[in-house]
């Protein structure tokens, strides 16, 4: 199987390097990641090194920070315009290669450099698609990374990616996500004595709250007699992971969703519900009902502000 060599620079994304190849090697498993040519033996051709490492890999990760143009020696000089620097052999000899896939990514805020800023030998890579990796997204862009990475490879695909919503989208997210919520509401129990921890009002930030707004229509009007058990781990229709814990007639989720923090509240009788929720703060409305055979919730969102529906289904994992 062909690999991915990670070229980078030290003194400009050394930490980024690193956590994008632990993320290749979690998810992307058996395929050999090869980085830091910086370390190349006392003795050994660094350009022998460097081109046997190359001849191992289909891919090549240009990881580029926003120092990669400007770093310069102990002399000041720019490093690039140093024929024998070592990112700069790197990504020359794999753009001279055939079957060799240059994928620029972008950390750190960086921006794609220009033909004009690059020596002769790379300025092809100008004219190669960049991906950014972001803080706030790191996990959907590298998965976004990896899905183009197992097409080049050759390998099965993995489900597509879920996009984080838009600035509008934020209002659409439904039951909070926060894996290990289970194990924060034993603790909470242990810590009161082994009672059942009291659930917490959801917390309404700065934004503007709306005042008893209307009540959400269930998005099933039948209810089953029988109580339903909500407690469990949930997957969305997107691949998103949820986890819900119940007491009695009363439910408590909180997590992180791409766009950030939700907590919130709800209320059931027997298999339906209804809920008030916060996402970074933004109020949110939500009923919901769960399926006879306990595998699935029928989920309802309602943004109070905009009066806005969207409907989304939750399946249980365990």
């Amino acid at each position: 199987m062909q690999g991915i060599f990670v070229s980078y620079r030290r003194q400009d994304s050394q930490s980024a390097a690193g956590r994008l190849c632990d993320h290749l090697r979690d998810h992307l498993a058996g395929v050999p990641i090869f980085r830091d040519v910086e370390t190349i033996e006392p003795g050994v051709d660094f350009v022998e090194a460097i081109d046997r490492a190359l001849r191992a890999c289909s891919v090549v990760i240009a990881v580029i920070g926003p120092r990669w143009i400007d770093a310069t020696d102990a002399q000041g000089r720019r490093r690039l315009d140093d024929p024998n620097d070592y990112t700069r052999l790197e990504i020359a000899t794999a753009l001279k290669r055939d079957g060799v896939r240059v994928i620029p990514v972008l950390v750190d805020g960086a921006q794609m450099p220009g033909t004009d800023e690059l020596p002769d030998d790379l300025q092809s890579l100008a004219r190669r698609n960049a991906t950014e990796l972001t803080d706030k997204r790191w996990d959907f862009d590298v998965t976004t990374l990896v899905a183009t990475l197992r097409k080049v490879l050759g390998l099965a695909d993995d489900p597509p990616p879920t996009p984080p919503p838009g600035p509008d989208g934020k209002r659409k997210w439904y039951i909070g996500a926060g894996i290990g919520l289970l194990a924060m509401v034993a603790i909470v129990a242990e810590e009161n004595g082994g009672g059942e921890p009291p659930l917490p009002s959801p917390v309404i930030h700065d934004t503007p709250a709306v005042v008893a707004p209307a009540p959400v229509a269930p998005v099933t009007p039948a209810v089953t007699a029988s109580a339903g058990n909500f407690t469990g781990l949930w997957r969305d229709a997107e691949g998103g992971m949820h986890e819900i814990a119940q007491r009695g007639n009363q439910l408590m989720f909180r997590g992180n969703t791409p766009d950030g923090y939700v907590e919130g509240v709800a209320t059931v009788s027997g298999r339906q519900g209804q809920g008030s929720y916060t996402l970074d703060g933004y109020p949110l409305r939500s009923s919901f009902t769960m399926s006879a055979d306990g595998t699935r919730i029928d989920v309802q969102v309602l943004d109070p502000a905009s009066g806005e529906r969207e409907v989304t289904v939750l399946y249980r994992v365990r």
